[in-house]
């Protein structure tokens, strides 16, 4: 009996010597929540810092219009390029007792871009024909072309954003960016080319005519179904070219410290561009581009 009361005033004591710790606030549980050791607990988490290389293909849409020395006026357009460059992010909120809104990043894209568009339309022409049986006869007659305008340039565009990522689990983690973009104009190339579509007519006597261009340098030599127009260079009067980024993507790990980033980003202009090919300048060359582009972003963490 005396071992038995001994071991229960010991357990009395502590109990009394828990409870006193827990009223000063030194309970090891406490310390460890703040911690974050705890697989239960959000804690306090440390993202690294990351880099990537960034490429992909863009593709573009115009809305406004274009017009070349003929003049002709060319509508709308639709085209194709690339962009290839690097970024880097830097985490400003990561899931904790106070933020449970998944990953708040803040990042920039470096990329260097290059844009290719095309815009075309069909119109009839009258053409004079001189007939082989008579002579003195001639013919007038329309005949269908194809005007095509085709428009090249570069720039280096920086892309400022944020990125949340909802999910702070899972092995593949989606993610939404907002950002701004600013391109600085590099170099332009517009190219105008004129195709017959009408190649052989028929006039009113039954004889076929052919219709082609005739050799640039020598008469005597077959000519083409096609000239090329107008072939110039051109810098923008604007340079700085400005536009609203949106991207959706997802995160795929590879490894511990790489992933595999799948983006798709969509390009709302806020500036258009005015080529200024025709001297001086008409008034309706002026078009702005929308751009879709696909973009592979493999990143490291640098921790």
């Amino acid at each position: 009996m005396r071992t038995s009361l001994k071991q229960v005033l010991h357990c009395y004591s502590a109990i009394a010597a828990l409870m006193v710790l827990s009223l000063m606030g030194c309970g090891y549980d406490i310390y460890a929540q703040e911690e974050g050791s705890s697989p239960l607990d959000l804690g306090k988490r440390v993202v690294p810092d990351v880099v990537g290389l960034v490429v992909g293909p863009s593709f573009q849409s115009v809305s406004g219009s274009l017009t070349t020395s003929c003049p002709c006026t060319f509508n709308g357009g639709i085209g194709a390029g690339f962009i290839a460059g690097v970024m880097y992010e830097k985490n400003l909120l990561a899931p904790s007792t106070a933020w449970r809104l998944g990953m708040l990043n803040v990042g920039a894209r470096l990329l260097y871009e290059y844009r290719g568009i095309s815009s075309a339309f069909r119109e009839y022409e009258i053409n004079t024909f001189r007939s082989d049986k008579q002579p003195n006869q001639t013919y007038t007659l329309p005949i269908l072309y194809r005007h095509l305008a085709e428009v090249q340039y570069s720039m280096l565009t920086l892309s400022p954003y944020l990125t949340w990522n909802p999910f702070a689990f899972g092995i593949i983690q989606p993610f939404v960016q907002l950002g701004v973009q600013g391109g600085l104009f590099l170099y332009g190339r517009a190219r105008h080319t004129k195709f017959i579509l009408d190649g052989v007519v028929r006039l009113p006597t039954g004889e076929e005519a052919i219709v082609e261009f005739p050799h640039p340098t020598d008469p005597s030599l077959p000519g083409s179904d096609s000239r090329v127009i107008e072939d110039v260079a051109f810098r923008l009067p604007n340079p700085l070219q400005l536009a609203t980024s949106i991207v959706v993507g997802a995160d795929i790990p590879l490894g511990t410290r790489f992933r595999l980033s799948v983006m798709g980003n969509y390009l709302i202009p806020l500036t258009s561009m005015k080529l200024g090919i025709v001297q001086p300048p008409e008034q309706d060359t002026t078009f702005a581009v929308s751009a879709w582009q696909i973009m592979l972003a493999l990143k490291m963490n640098m921790d």
